[in-house]
């Protein structure tokens, strides 16, 4: 079905690659199915012999209402039932798109409600997704137009506040200032980190000037070269605090084996650090040689990269409309990039190398990981109780 939607361009091009997927999403995740496709399947004379043996009931109470059942997985491969060995699935290959709970129709995408449009995004989760943002500059391009949709997409809707008119402006801001790519990604972040401090105040307590004003005023010290020197200064005060406490919590995060983790051990084994041994200064010392070496060069050919990767996940939380707090947004979205360039480095370290391919496949690796597994809350209770979750903080682990 098509519908008049919002979407970067990446979205309007994506096609899933079915079989052909390197790495699909059939497998790992427990697979939630709606009330309605439920009914369905336990009441339609053709699909009951095909799904009867292949699910179990929700017995969480906190989600049961929207997810009353899960589709079974494969105890030895993790692999959803439904899945032929071909890689394809049973449901859809004989019944159509139509046969599919919600969650595998929308998979990837992220339908929500942006004031009255209708916003898509796409999980960098997705194999064919991060290669796309990692590899194509104008892939967060939005524009408005007709979007080929499945008939039972699931869109989150969320009540707007009364601060919305602000919240969409610092969000406009947001995206002007994180794809000004006249100057370094890492400088964008921290100016963009100060901007959220900022409008915090401006939001909640008030003040003389109001958020356009704010924004525009940023704008001009942008142009004006004023943060460079503020990035700087601060960076030359850098304690190494919040490398250590990255790397810390990547140590204690091994104890599945999914593709995340062969990431996370790429990148202890690439500095070296094992389980009995403390981690040392020196580790970041090796991190900030690799971000030179490796990061700094893939960057420097594909300024695109991780901007994209950071602007999805701002657009797919849909960060500041409807997070209360902007402080507590921005930081989870700050601790997602720097455990990404964490991953990015020390998997860099270890193979001796860094290209586009290593970095689309760390990146859905990532995006697989951090969403199915505890380590960003962790991160960032560490941070809080640490005091680390701030703009100084940041800055001092930005390459400014």
């Amino acid at each position: 079905m098509q519908h008049d939607a919002l979407a970067p361009q990446y979205v309007r091009d994506f096609r899933c690659t079915g079989a052909k997927c390197p790495d699909n999403c059939c497998h790992s995740w427990n697979v939630a199915v709606d009330p309605a496709t439920l009914q369905a399947y336990r009441t339609n004379p053709v699909l009951i012999p095909v799904v009867q043996d292949k699910l179990i009931d929700n017995r969480d109470l906190s989600t049961k209402d929207s997810a009353p059942a899960y589709i079974k997985l494969d105890p030895e491969s993790g692999r959803c039932t439904l899945q032929e060995k071909s890689g394809l699935c049973t449901l859809q290959k004989q019944f159509g798109e139509a046969a599919l709970c919600q969650t595998c129709a929308s998979y990837p995408r992220t339908p929500k409600m942006l004031g009255d449009d209708l916003l898509v995004l796409l999980s960098d989760s997705c194999p064919e997704v991060a290669r796309q943002l990692t590899h194509d500059a104008n892939a967060m391009e939005l524009n408005f137009g007709a979007l080929q949709l499945p008939d039972h997409l699931a869109i989150s809707l969320e009540s707007t506040t009364d601060t919305y008119p602000q919240r969409h402006q610092i969000l406009q801001t947001l995206l002007t200032i994180l794809r000004h790519r006249a100057i370094p990604f890492e400088l964008r972040l921290f100016i963009s980190s100060l901007y959220i401090q900022r409008a915090q105040t401006l939001l909640y307590d008030g003040g003389d000037i109001s958020i356009k004003e704010l924004s525009d005023l940023f704008f001009s010290l942008i142009e004006q070269g004023y943060f460079e020197q503020q990035a700087q200064q601060l960076s030359k005060k850098s304690d190494g605090s919040l490398g250590l406490l990255i790397l810390d919590i990547l140590r204690k995060e091994r104890r599945s084996k999914t593709a995340f983790t062969e990431e996370l051990q790429s990148t202890l084994e690439g500095l070296g650090i094992k389980d009995k041994l403390p981690i040392a200064s020196s580790h970041i010392k090796q991190l900030d040689a690799a971000r030179t070496q490796y990061l700094d060069r893939l960057e420097k050919k594909y300024s695109h990269a991780l901007e994209n990767l950071v602007v999805n996940w701002l657009l797919s939380g849909l960060f500041p409309i409807y997070k209360k707090d902007l402080n507590d947004g921005w930081t989870n979205i700050m601790v997602r990039y720097l455990l990404l360039r964490t991953l990015i480095c020390g998997v860099a370290l270890k193979q001796k190398k860094l290209d586009l391919k290593d970095l689309t496949r760390i990146s859905y690796r990532f995006g697989r990981g951090v969403s199915h597994s505890a380590i960003l809350n962790k991160m960032i209770l560490e941070l809080v109780g640490r005091n680390l979750n701030n703009t100084t903080a940041f800055a001092n682990s930005l390459k400014a």
